[in-house]
């Protein structure tokens, strides 16, 4: 009995927490304040919208990171999101956000910047690069951090 009820405990508490761990995209902005960019095909006026860039296929939304929950319930699909901040390493953010680093390199010495990419199996979108599978990219460039999923959007 001693060791019974406490294994029952923790089998009870796992599976509560795994039924909660839904497949979702990370939700960028509770990385902080920043300016905040939505990819989607779909065509959204809305007044929270501080820019909007036609990207060929789809839009680029750009707005405060304050009002980006507000804004993402205005789409029916979203393909992909991305956030400007400071002050925060791609170490830091991959550990927040739960995602496992799977690769970083120096993308441009001459530009200072540095490329990482991660991977959770949570996320609802991916890409391939060879046989690797990723869901989020953060780029470090000076006191800047741009991280985006499944990549970063617009320029950096």
């Amino acid at each position: 009995m001693s060791f019974k009820f406490p294994l029952y405990v923790a089998l009870c508490v796992s599976l509560i927490y795994y039924s909660f761990a839904t497949t979702a995209n990370p939700r960028l902005e509770v990385l902080g304040e920043g300016e905040y960019a939505i990819y989607s095909r779909e065509d959204v006026k809305s007044s929270l919208v501080d820019r909007r860039v036609s990207s060929g296929i789809g839009f680029i939304y750009y707005v405060d990171s304050k009002d980006v929950a507000e804004l993402r319930g205005k789409f029916a699909k979203i393909d992909g999101e991305s956030i400007v901040i400071s002050g925060k390493s791609a170490r830091e953010i991959f550990k927040k956000l739960g995602y496992t680093l799977v690769d970083g390199r120096d993308s441009s010495t001459s530009l200072g910047m540095t490329s990482y990419y991660g991977y959770s199996p949570r996320g609802l979108l991916c890409i391939k690069s060879g046989q690797q599978k990723i869901n989020l990219q953060v780029v470090e460039r000076g006191a800047t951090t741009v991280v985006g999923w499944p990549v970063v959007l617009g320029s950096y």
